[in-house]
């Protein structure tokens, strides 16, 4: 890549940080100070409305808000070409999941996988992905614009870094979301992510939420 190229690739992810970090700073400002104590995640109390989204699953199924209403989510953002972050962060997920199954089923997380590189994740390559961390994983992708506007919106940058050969990789951020049964955002957790404490925390908000 040419110092020109790399340049302005430094300058726009760091328009797309500045720009998220001011957005989710904003959210966090807002809130109201109610709630569980928490771990490590941030509560959002009231829970924020998530923007809106119009993608489709793995199975090439329509995928909006409603189908993140009625029971609980967790989403995180990443890419099936990911070398290192994506499966860590799934694989740690599965764990989560295997912590948290002594829950009734209405209240144990449905994980899903927004996918920031829509370009090659098509709904079946993300469909064999998703289900080699777990059976019940969900992956969603949807036209370029849409879902990299939703992921700025949910204050999660998103970067393209083109690679030698003609190749690219995504940069963005490794937060997680937890939705509400309501489909509104209710905590966020940044990295360092570990089992125990994202479990701990999510019982703790489920437990102060109950669905209603």
């Amino acid at each position: 890549m040419s110092r020109a190229k790399s340049i302005g690739l430094a300058a726009t992810v760091a328009i797309v940080a500045i720009a998220a970090g001011m957005l989710l700073s904003r959210a966090l400002l807002d809130r109201s100070g109610g709630g569980p104590t928490l771990a490590k995640a941030t509560l959002l109390d009231p829970a924020r409305p998530l923007p809106p989204m119009a993608f489709v699953d793995q199975q090439n199924r329509p995928f909006g808000l409603e189908q993140l209403q009625g029971h609980w989510s967790i989403l995180f953002f990443g890419f099936t070409f990911c070398p290192d972050v994506c499966p860590t962060t799934l694989a740690l997920l599965a764990q989560v999941e295997k912590q948290l199954a002594d829950l009734p089923t209405e209240h144990r997380p449905h994980i899903v996988l927004v996918s920031v590189d829509p370009k090659r994740d098509r709904p079946e390559r993300l469909a064999q992905y998703v289900k080699s961390f777990s059976p019940t994983f969900t992956g969603i992708t949807g036209e370029q614009e849409a879902v990299h506007e939703f992921a700025l919106k949910l204050g999660v940058p998103v970067a393209i870094s083109p690679l030698p050969g003609g190749n690219y990789t995504v940069d963005h951020s490794a937060a997680i979301f937890i939705v509400d049964p309501s489909g509104a955002l209710r905590a966020l957790s940044s990295t360092p992510h570990e089992v125990p404490i994202i479990a701990e925390d999510y019982r703790s908000i489920v437990a102060a939420y109950p669905i209603s």
